[in-house]
This record gives structure tokens, sequence and C-alpha cells, in this order.
């Protein structure tokens, strides 16, 4: 028979599973089948048929893919029987009576050998095909079923073994081209310049990878830098400097046992487009070194070194070409196994260059700010990553074109720009601290003139830290920290977390109380990276942090007579380097500010001291502990409330609270009597000071008798079957 064309790469991978069909029927029906000499001619005759199909110009798949990925012949034979298991119902009702067994379309390695006609001397030449560094699972183009997927033992014999074709390359074949999921190809693009890298940093970089390009030398270029900065965006600048595409891989999430198909799906797809392959939150996959000690121990078991998955090694060290790998911090084991490394550090964008940012993102949708609007102090309030700040502009945009445009283009307010920034905002605080909303002002506070000088103070560094750090140098000339701490320290009730209330609306900051329960633990290393998350999140979100009762967390460091001392130590220093670090506000409130470590305190930034209040100060938060809409008597004298009840404020307000039920359950205003009535009963439970004279006592005890008491119900108690029940005996 003279060779013929194949028009089509659809009509050649249709001839190669129909002799896959007629084989399986042949073993099915028990009738002889042809010799392996007769068996050769049709194979002779396919590989004419495709050399006269390539020499005409028609594309092939099946050929395309083994000279792709230098795949033998016997390798492509393999495929073939895996695409039919894929495709052809009628093959898997026939291989069922082979196989016994086909509920999902795995082959089983003496099958395949079957329905190839392989004779026993050659069917061991399928078990390196089928080996974890053979070509076919080097590139995730087949997989293996592990014991984890079917109860076997693990020496099972080589024909026992099942495999199965990976989708995309059963997509491919067929002609469909599209990417796994969590794969992106990305297409050239110049945004090398773009990018937050210094230009000399950037064009250093480029100079490495131009150079291992030309050599095909194997290059490691680790990107690191905080989220959103645009890691992933440097990475395929330097891609587009070369002329070719990215493809990328996020292996956040990606279990361990799929991370060897996951690196073979990238090493696959960076063949098919000839991209170069970038893995994006790779150190996701090293392992957790906070292990669970032992309670008892007076010591933690010592830890193993951290290593790499084996599986990121070999990908690592099989790879020959460029390699991208983005990271939010340095990893040290990656000098290990890379065989040449370079590193690159995205910084995240200062305000300045925010500014720049947000103005052409106003731009670009057609936005215009109104006269007397900075935008300098919305980047400085919001630190959002350049993604975020295109889509703030946006929202921004689309907030003042609901209120017209009067035919002038949408004027963006402040007030739009701040609620557009403030939903960019996405951060996890919620999980390890409380939303405290902030709903109080100046006018309803009663402090000392100390206390509100230095409020005044720490909203001045807030506001203008910009100005003195940046514009006059300061930041620069003695490498201060940009945050602003303060420590709230009096009595219960005083006001401390009241002002942090009141710092929160004056600066329009979200502000979150830590919550204790969730950030410390009992195992080592735990409590520290709870609390450098709270740190990070609240960096990233623009939020006041509030360590309520810190006392508890910020103690002095003592002596080390235990490994208990030890570990409390550790988290004190750790706190103290956070702080320092920290670029936003953190308040802290304590009603022991003697058991604070002294070095902790002397990082600080403000101290301020609540002392209790005089009765001058009380008469004046009675007067204000009652909202206007409430029905109060015109006999109600704050001055004299004062004078009586020795106080604190949240005191006095327990007592108004009191007063107020009090007198709504008598359907009465809130009088004199009321509130003396509830500030008696607050001032006993709490065991305060209270100067009433003799006569004001008996009143007090009069209104006292005087409310509507409900008597308690009569409780009459019931006796337990048989108990105390008498005996036959007459005795009990």
């Amino acid at each position: 028979m003279s060779p013929a064309l194949y028009r089509t790469s659809e009509e050649h991978i249709f001839a190669r599973l129909e002799r896959i069909r007629q084989r399986a029927i042949h073993l099915v029906q028990g009738s002889a089948a042809p010799a392996s000499e007769q068996e050769s001619a049709p194979a002779a005759r396919d590989d004419e048929n495709v050399a006269l199909s390539l020499t005409a110009g028609i594309s092939l798949r099946l050929p395309a893919l083994l000279s792709l990925f230098e795949l033998s012949p016997l390798a492509g034979d393999v495929i073939v029987c895996l695409l039919a298991a894929e495709y052809d119902p009628f093959l898997r009702t026939l291989v069922r009576a082979v196989q016994r067994e086909m509920g999902r379309p795995w082959l089983e390695v003496g099958t395949i050998a079957e329905l190839l006609d392989l004779p026993t001397p050659r069917v061991p030449e399928l078990g390196p095909l089928l080996l974890p560094g053979g070509p076919l699972r080097r590139y995730s183009l087949i997989r293996c079923e592990d014991a984890g997927e079917r109860e076997r033992e693990i020496d099972t014999p080589l024909v026992s073994a099942r495999v199965k074709l990976s989708g995309r390359v059963a997509r491919y074949l067929v002609g469909d081209d599209s990417l796994p999921e969590g794969l992106n190809l990305l297409a050239p693009r110049p945004l090398l310049g773009a990018s937050l890298v210094p230009d000399a940093t950037a064009q250093a970089v480029l100079r490495r990878v131009r150079l291992a390009a030309e050599k095909d030398a194997p290059l490691v270029v680790e990107i690191v830098g905080p989220p959103g900065v645009g890691k992933r965006f440097f990475a395929e600048g330097l891609a587009a400097e070369l002329g070719v595409p990215l493809i990328c891989a996020d292996l956040l999430g990606v279990e361990r046992r799929h991370l060897a198909e996951c690196l073979g799906e990238v090493r696959r797809e960076a063949r098919f487009a000839s991209a170069l392959p970038c893995l994006v939150h790779w150190s996701t996959t090293l392992p957790n070194t906070h292990q669970a000690p032992d309670e008892m121990a007076a010591a933690p078991p010592p830890q193993a070194p951290r290593q790499l998955p084996p599986e990121l090694q070999r990908f690592l060290e099989e790879h020959g070409g460029l390699l991208f790998l983005t990271a939010e911090e340095r990893e040290p084991l990656l000098e290990l196994h890379a065989r040449s490394l370079c590193h690159v550090a995205v910084p995240f964008p200062t305000p300045s260059q925010r500014t720049n940012m947000l103005n052409q993102a106003l731009a670009l949708h057609g936005g215009t700010v109104t006269a007397g609007v900075d935008l300098s102090v919305t980047t400085r309030r919001f630190a959002l990553d350049p993604a975020r700040i295109e889509a703030a502009g946006r929202a921004a945009t689309e907030l003042a074109a609901e209120r017209g445009t009067n035919g002038v283009g949408p004027m963006v307010s402040h007030e739009d720009l701040v609620v557009a920034c403030r939903h960019q905002l996405r951060h996890d605080l919620t999980s390890l601290a409380t939303r405290v909303t902030a709903t109080h002002r100046w006018e309803d506070l009663v402090i000392t003139e100390d206390v509100y000088h230095g409020l005044l103070e720490m909203t001045a560094y807030v506001r203008h830290a910009h100005r003195v750090y940046d514009e006059w140098g300061f930041g620069a000339r003695h490498s201060l920290t940009q945050g602003v701490s303060a420590l709230f320290a009096g009595p219960p009730g005083t006001g401390k977390t009241m002002c942090a209330s009141v710092m929160a609306c004056e600066l329009d900051m979200e502000l979150f109380r830590v919550d204790l329960s969730r950030i410390v633990s009992k195992w080592i290393g735990e409590t520290e990276k709870n609390l450098g998350k709270v740190f990070d999140e609240a960096q990233r979100s623009n939020a006041i942090i509030l360590f309520d009762e810190a006392d508890s967390l910020f103690a002095k460091r003592t002596d080390v007579k235990s490994s208990v001392d030890r570990y409390a130590n550790l988290e004190v220093n750790f706190l103290l380097q956070r702080m320092e670090n920290f670029g936003g506000v953190t308040i802290l409130t304590t009603n022991f500010e003697d058991t604070l470590d002294t070095a902790f305190k002397r990082r600080l930034t403000f101290r301020m001291r609540f002392e209790k209040p005089d009765a001058e100060a009380r008469g004046a938060l009675w007067a204000k502990v009652f909202p206007a809409s409430c029905a109060l008597s015109g006999d109600f004298d704050p001055d004299e409330m004062g004078r009586l009840f020795e106080m604190s404020g949240g005191n006095i307000r327990n007592a108004a609270l009191r007063a107020a039920f009090l007198a709504a359950d008598q359907k009465r205003e809130v009088d004199m009597d009321f509130c003396k009535l509830a500030a008696e009963r607050e001032a006993r439970e709490m065991g305060l000071l209270t100067f009433l004279n003799e006569r004001e006592e008996v009143v007090v005890k009069e209104e006292v008798a005087a409310v509507r008491i409900i008597p308690p119900p009569r409780i009459v108690p019931i006796r337990p079957p048989g108990l105390g029940a008498k005996t036959q005996g007459g005795g009990r």
C-alpha cells in the first residue's frame, strides 16, 4: 500500500487509536493476534505517512509532542494507549474485560504491554518511562496511581502499576490548547522601566539574565518584597527584554503530595510555550518549623534542620535555564541548592511614588481633584500597593461621577478618596483583634491638661510625619522609626480606652483591640508569630493597634532560671524589636505601669498618666454622661453627684445607666433620687468611698424601700425519690 497524507492532526490520532481498538478486540475474542513481524507493517506505513505529511507542511501534534519532549517511539505508543482510555468508550468496555476493572481511565502497565503487543523481553523497557525521573513523569505527561489512591503494597510489580494520561496532554492531542487551572501564560510586555526596582539595580539584573540566556546557563532569580509591590511584574519585564513569555504558577495552597505534579506541569508548559517559568509564593512549600514541644520538658526538643522539599530540590537541580522565584522574604536555603543565584528586592512604594500613581490613576479614569485636596495626605495615610492604588483611583472617580460632572468631568473630593482607599484595604486583623467602634469625640473627654496636650501632640506626629521625616530630612539623617507609640497608664475607668477611640476618630483610622486569647499560645514561637502578623496587618491596613492590659505582654524580663523564663524573655525582646520597626500607631493601656519592662518604656514616643478624677472632674463627667435625648429631671445636680460619690468615669457611666433603667421601670424621669440610689449601689458593690451624711443615707434608704420590688417566687424543695422515705421497719 502506497503512503498517504494525513490531512489533519486529528486524522492521524484517530488512525492510531483505531489500531489500539483492533488490538483490544483481538485480546477480548482470544483470537490469534498477528505476528510481530506482520504488526510492524502498519507501524512502518504510519511512519511513512507521517513523514510525507510533515514534508507537505501539515502539522501533526503527536510527532510534535515527541520531538518537543525528546520522547522515544515507545513513549509515543504508551501515550496513544492512554489517550484511547480517555476518549474511546468502546475501548474502555473492551479493556474492562481484560483488566477486570476500569471504572476510571487508569491502565495497568501489563494491559498497555498487551495493547502494544510487546514481547515479554521488551516489557521492562516500560519501567524507565514511568519512573519519577523519567521523561513522561518529569514533565507531568502522565500520572501514576500512588499507594494513597489504591490500597496495595509499595513494592507492586511493574505490570500491576496503574497510569493515566495528563488531561492537558489529552486535550492538546485533540486540538485544545487551554492551560491547566493555576497556571498563567503572560505575553511579553515592556514593563521593566515601570517597576519599583531602582533603575541601576534593574539594569544590573538584566545584564546577568541576558548573559545566562546567551550561554544557556542556569540562573535562579529570587524576587522578594511585600505583597502587591509587583514582583511578578518585574519578572514579566525581564522576560519581555528577552522576547519570551512568562509562565507563572502560584504555589500558595499547593499540598505537599501534589507538589511534584505541579512542578512537572510548570516544566511541561514552559516547553509547550517556550516560556520562562516563574514560581509565585514558592517559599510556602517549605516545612513549618514551629513544633509542639513537650509541656513537661525542661527545655524544648531539638529541631531538625530546615530543608527544601525533595521535589523542589530535584526541580532546581534539573532545571537548566532561567527560573524566577517570588516570595515576601529572602530564603537562605536557596543558596544551598541553586547553582547560580541572583537576589532582587522590590521595595514598597514611597508616599511620593504612591502620590504619583494615584494622580495617574485618576487621570486615566477621567477624574479631576477638587481644589484644596492634597493627594499626598491620602497616600501617606493609606499604604496601598500599585494595583490597589489603580483600583482606588477608579473607585474614587466613580463615586464622584455619581454626584454629577457639571460638564467638566468627575470632581473627586477628599471624602471620595478616603472611601475608595479604605475599601481597598484588605487585612486579616479580625482573626487576632477586635474592631472597636470609635464614636467618642473631644467634647466627651474629661481629662487633665497634660493628657490633653499629649493627645494633641500625638495627632500632630501622625499628620505631619511626611513633612518632618521626608521633606525636612529627619528620617534620612537620624534613621528614626516613623511610627508613634503611646502608653496610657492609670487606674481602671479613667478614660484610657476612650482616649484611644478619640484618637481613631480624630485621625480617621480604624481601631483594633488585640485579643490576648488569640495571641498568646502555649507552643513555643507561636505567640511571636501571631504578634508579627498583627503588626504586619496593621501596617498594611492603616489601623491603630490597642494593647489593652499591656502589662500581661510587656512585663519585665527576669533572670533565666528555667525554660519558661527564657521564652518569656524572648517574647518581650521580640515585641521591643517590632515596636521599634512598626511605622503605624500603637497604644498600650495598663493599670500597673511599674510592672512594664524599663527598656520597653524607654522606646515609647509618649507616656501619659491618667489620674482619678477629683470632685470637679466628677461633676463634669456626670454632666456629660446622659445623652441629650434622655428624660432627665430638672433637679439633677451633676456637681452634687461629683461631690457625694468618689468614682472614676467608668463607674459613673455604670451608675448613670443603672439610674436610667430604674427610672424607666418606674415610668418616671431620671431625677436626683434615682441617680443617688444607683450611685450608692455602684459604690457599695465596688467598695468605693461616698460622702453621704447620715440624713442623706436615710433618704437613699427610703428611696430603696420606695422602689417597687417584685418579691421572689416561693421555692419549694423537691425531695428526690427514695431519699428520706420510710423503710418497711418504720425507720428513715
